[in-house]
C-alpha cells in the first residue's frame, strides 16, 4: 500500500470512528505508521483543565510517554511548533532550539536521529492534542510524508476534539429525508435532489416572503414551516447560507388532522379576522366558518381564538391565499 492510499484509510477511519478512545486511537496510530514508518509515536489528547496532555496510544517507552504527558508541553521547542500551527521535523528546527527537556528526556538518550511534532486544532481553533514520532532514520519524513501529514491534521484534531462536530442539514438530502433547492443572489434557484420543488415559491405562495426574510439576516417565524398549497401540506425549513438560503422541505400531513378549508381558517384566525370576514373571504357562511372555528379548537385542544393563533404561530402556518 502506498502512503498516499494509507492517508485515505486513515482519513476514512478517522471520519467513522474519532480516536479519542484506546482503541479507535492505537488503530489509527497504526494507520498512520503506514503513511509514516518509525520507531516510535504517540497521539496525545490536551486535557485544558489538568494543563497537561494525555496519550491515548503511544510506541514510546514508559518514561518517554510520560515526560510527553506531563512536561513536553513547558519545553519552548513546543511553544515554537504549537505558535507555528504546522509539523516540525528536527531537522526544520534552528540549531539553537535542537536542545531543551524534550531532547534530553526523549530524543538524545534514544538515540533518535529524526522524527517531528504536530499540535492539532479543531476547527474552531482551539489547540487538543498533539502526534509525535521519532525515527533512529535520518531521513524519517520526507517533503511528500510532511504533506500528507497535514493534510490529515484536519481530521486528527477533529478526531480528538470533543465537540462533535455538527451534521449540516442538508446531509438529509443524501439520506433522502427530504428535498430541496438553494436560493441564491437575485433569486436564482439551484436545486439540490430529484424531488426539489422551486413551485413552493412561485406568488402568491407566502413563503417567498418567508424566504426574503432569511436572506435579510432574520430568523424564520418558526424552525419548521407548514406550507399549506393546492390540496398538499409540506413542511419546509429555511436555513440561512450568505448569500443564499438553503430550503428544505418533504410534504407531512396536515398539522393535529387538520382539513385544508381548516387551516386556511386558522390562517385567517391568526391573522386577527372576524368570523364575517373570513367568510367573506372564503365567499362562505359565518355560520359555516364558525362550525370551522369549532372543529379547529375540538381538534387541536385550544380553548379559545387566541391559543389557536399561537398554535398556528408556533407551526409556522403560511397558507396560499385563493386565487
Amino acid at each position: 500500500m502506498t502512503a498516499l492510499s494509507a492517508a485515505r484509510e486513515l482519513r476514512s477511519f478517522l471520519r467513522r470512528n474519532g480516536s479519542r478512545s484506546l482503541g479507535a486511537a492505537t488503530a489509527a496510530l497504526d494507520g498512520l505508521h503506514a503513511v509514516v514508518p518509525s520507531e516510535c509515536s504517540a497521539l496525545s489528547v490536551w486535557d485544558p483543565v489538568a494543563r497537561h496532555h494525555r496519550s491515548l496510544a503511544s510506541s514510546y517507552p514508559p518514561v518517554a510517554t510520560t515526560f510527553l504527558d506531563a512536561l513536553m508541553h513547558t519545553d519552548p521547542v513546543f511553544t515554537f511548533v504549537q505558535a507555528g500551527r504546522t509539523l516540525v521535523r528536527i531537522r526544520d528546527l534552528a540549531p539553537p532550539l535542537r536542545n531543551g527537556r524534550t531532547f534530553e528526556q526523549v530524543i538524545t538518550p534514544l538515540g533518535f536521529r529524526e522524527g517531528f511534532t504536530q499540535c492539532l486544532f479543531a476547527t474552531d481553533g482551539r489547540y487538543v492534542g498533539m502526534l509525535n514520532a521519532s525515527s533512529l532514520d535520518v531521513d524519517h519524513a520526507g517533503d511528500d510524508t510532511v504533506a500528507l501529514l497535514e493534510l490529515l491534521a484536519p481530521d486528527l484534531g477533529a478526531a480528538l476534539d470533543p465537540v462533535p462536530a455538527p451534521r449540516p442539514a442538508t446531509a438529509r438530502l443524501a439520506d433522502g429525508e427530504l428535498d430541496g433547492f438553494v436560493v441564491g443572489p437575485g433569486g436564482a434557484i439551484t436545486p439540490l435532489s430529484p424531488g426539489a420543488r422551486p413551485d413552493l415559491l412561485t406568488p402568491p405562495s407566502p413563503l417567498h416572503a418567508a424566504v426574503a426574510q432569511v436572506r435579510a439576516g432574520l430568523p424564520p417565524s418558526a424552525p419548521v414551516l407548514h406550507v399549506v398549497r393546492n390540496d398538499s401540506v409540506v413542511a419546509v425549513e429555511l436555513h440561512p447560507s450568505p448569500p443564499a438560503v438553503v430550503v428544505l422541505h418533504r410534504e407531512t400531513p396536515p398539522p393535529a388532522g387538520l382539513t385544508q378549508r381548516e387551516l386556511h381558517v386558522l390562517a385567517d384566525v391568526a391573522e386577527g379576522l372576524s368570523n364575517g370576514e373570513i367568510a367573506a373571504a372564503h365567499c362562505v357562511s359565518s355560520r359555516t366558518v364558525a362550525t370551522h372555528v369549532e372543529h379547529i379548537l375540538a381538534k387541536t385542544g385550544c380553548r379559545n381564538r387566541i391559543e389557536a393563533a399561537r398554535l398556528s404561530s408556533r407551526w409556522g402556518l403560511l397558507v396560499t391565499p385563493n386565487r
